[in-house]
């Protein structure tokens, strides 16, 4: 008895040479189908016969319209409607708002007030690294600098005025000898 293997497309035998009246599985085979193929006048023309498998079957994979010929959309679930489609575009929707400084939706919670715009965290985080840079690269302060130096140069200018008004006063005897 023996344990022949049968194609469930074509119902012949697997594995090469048949017995016992059943015929070869033609599935995987490079050899033409026998049909031939009659032009108008009656004759064949040599040309092989394939018979097309059945159209795969378009419908949506949410409410289960038929889509073949219609306008469809496709992804790794399916066939999609366009109605389905827009509905679940809308259900999937990020919910939140949108940040002042790049745009993206983010959840409310997560967008903090920060001078006077609500920004997001990254946002945030870049904004006080900026003003980090920008303190340690901006210029030196020198108001305090030239203030102190001024008033220096007044004591000095005092003292000399001082000085040159006792040489006049000794010069001309109203003080001293």
């Amino acid at each position: 008895m023996s344990a022949d293997l049968i194609c469930p497309d074509c119902g012949g035998a697997l594995g090469g040479e048949s017995s016992e009246g059943n015929h070869p599985c033609t599935c995987f085979s490079n050899k033409p189908n026998d049909t031939p193929d009659f032009s108008a006048d009656g004759q064949s023309s040599g040309d092989t016969f394939v018979e097309k498998a059945a159209g795969a079957v378009k419908v949506c994979c949410q409410c289960g319209k038929d889509l073949a010929g219609k306008k469809r959309l496709r992804d790794s679930r399916g066939y999609w409607c366009p109605d389905c489609h827009k509905t679940d575009r809308a259900v999937h929707a990020p919910k939140g708002s949108k940040c002042a400084d790049c745009s993206r939706v983010v959840p409310d919670a997560g967008l903090t007030d920060y001078e006077g715009l609500r920004i997001c965290a990254p946002c945030r985080a870049q904004r006080k690294n900026l003003e980090k840079v920008q303190r340690r690269l901006s210029p030196v302060k020198t108001n305090a600098y030239h203030e102190l130096d001024k008033r220096k140069l007044y004591g000095l200018l005092a003292v000399f005025a001082v000085l040159l008004i006792i040489i006049i006063l000794r010069q001309f005897k109203f003080i001293g000898n």
